[in-house]
């Protein structure tokens, strides 16, 4: 008989059994465990299930000829996008790179959109949002909103595929504890491993992917979410006075983002059972996605091309709701002023309580310094990424956590198994004196 190899829980590598500890022990991270807590975590792995993440492709068909008389497809001829607009438009120019476009041919056999969201917010509220946008940004470059040029202020309806699904299964995350005590020579911290199982099922709804090649994915996601409940069944007078952009992107193709926002939001509800640990990370999952199904939906977006000095900046704004993202310039010169003065201002008070405390006790003088330059340099950092964030704010949406159903969320399988425990210790600072 073969011998029978297990993997260690926290790096993969194959363990032993050690017949001094009694305990199974990993030679590559040190890590021990009990036969009984290995082989709950052992059996809960060979517990799972084969996971489906199929999806329903039955609701989406073809346009007819007769839905899309009067519309044609122009296409750019710089850069090949490609978007519907009415055969009576005389020119029109490309929402991506502001050239002009020419009529390709005529729409036929193309995927009908089952629903659109009719333009709520107008090109002046848009322009009008992108300057409030531009306020309260510290690290903006000052000349930024006195000096750039928006050069194209367009409206289109981009191409999404929006994804239900009702979601069963398990995710496994890892959770720590610890611990800390002292005695007089030494400090010591006492972390324990677990393996945090959450069993059960969520559902989630209208949750939408990027069809569009030329459209930023992130900044499509950070002007989410679109009110389901505006949206209207798709009629071609929609379109009247507006663009939509073509879907060169395959609903096939989007299965593995749908599938990730879904994953992501499951684990975070699911996560939400967890309680008591220090931190909680995901490790895997097994899903079963039921109830499925995909539409083919039309929202309305305004693109905002600014050029300022010689490059080019591209905001989106929801033209439902009137949400606007976009990633701004940051100012050197004003990152280091502001990273220089939160950075200087703890360190300074804690600089005079040293001094204060000098007077009567000199030997102390070194600890509030020290712990001032520190937090100096951990509010210089923590300042300077919200900072940032203010205009950086592109980004992937996380998961599909804003569309979780109401009330839909059960957890009915909860494992908490222990996997290890590292004790670390530090030597005192008087310690060292001696």
């Amino acid at each position: 008989m073969s011998n029978i190899e297990f993997k260690c829980p926290c790096c993969g590598g194959a363990l032993n059994f050690d017949n001094k500890s009694q305990n199974i022990v990993c030679p590559y991270c040190d890590s021990q465990f009990s036969a009984d807590d290995l082989k709950n975590y052992n059996d809960d792995l060979a517990s799972d299930t084969q996971e489906d993440t199929s999806w329903d492709e039955s609701m989406v068909e073809a346009y007819t000829s007769e839905e899309m008389k009067g519309m044609k497809i122009y296409t750019c001829n710089s850069c090949g996008g490609e978007i519907i607009c009415e055969e009576t438009t005389s020119s029109t120019c490309c929402p991506y790179c502001n050239n002009n476009m020419v009529v390709s041919k005529e729409v036929s056999g193309d995927l009908k959109p089952n629903l659109i969201i009719p333009f709520k917010k107008d090109k002046v509220f848009a322009v009008d949002a992108f300057k409030k946008f531009l306020r309260k940004k510290p690290l903006l470059p000052g000349s930024f909103s006195k000096t750039n040029t928006i050069e194209q202020t367009k409206s289109l309806y981009v191409p999404f595929w929006v994804f239900d699904a009702d979601v069963t299964g398990k995710v496994r995350f890892k959770g720590e504890t610890t611990k800390t005590w002292e005695d007089a020579n030494y400090r010591y911290r006492e972390t324990r491993y677990y393996s945090l199982v959450r069993g059960g099922g969520v559902g989630f709804e209208h949750v939408p992917v990027d069809g569009s090649k030329k459209m930023e994915d992130q900044l499509m996601e950070s002007i989410e979410p679109y009110t389901w409940s505006e949206t209207k069944e798709f009629n071609v007078a929609y379109l009247a006075g507006y663009s939509a952009d073509r879907y060169d992107v395959s609903k096939e193709e989007t299965f593995g983002r749908a599938t990730e926002r879904f994953r992501q939001g499951t684990a975070e509800a699911f996560r939400r059972d967890i309680h008591g640990y220090n931190n909680v990370t995901v490790e895997d999952s097994n899903l079963q996605f039921n109830n499925t199904e995909t539409r083919y939906v039309l929202y309305p977006v305004w693109l905002l091309n600014v050029k300022w000095k010689e490059k080019n900046y591209r905001f989106g704004l929801n033209g439902e709701t009137g949400k606007i993202a976009g990633n701004l310039p940051i100012s050197v010169s004003k990152s280091i002023l502001f990273s220089a003065l939160l950075f200087l201002i703890p360190a300074l008070i804690f600089f005079f309580i040293a001094f204060a405390i000098c007077s009567f006790n000199p030997e102390k003088i070194l600890a509030p310094i020290l712990i001032g330059l520190v937090l100096g340099l951990v509010i210089a950092i923590f300042g300077m990424k919200i900072m940032v964030g203010k205009n950086k704010n592109v980004k992937f949406s996380y998961g599909a956590f804003p569309y979780e159903k109401k009330d839909s969320c059960y957890i009915d399988t909860r494992k908490d198994i222990f996997l290890y425990k590292k004790v670390t210790r530090t030597a005192k600072a008087n310690n060292n004196k001696r």
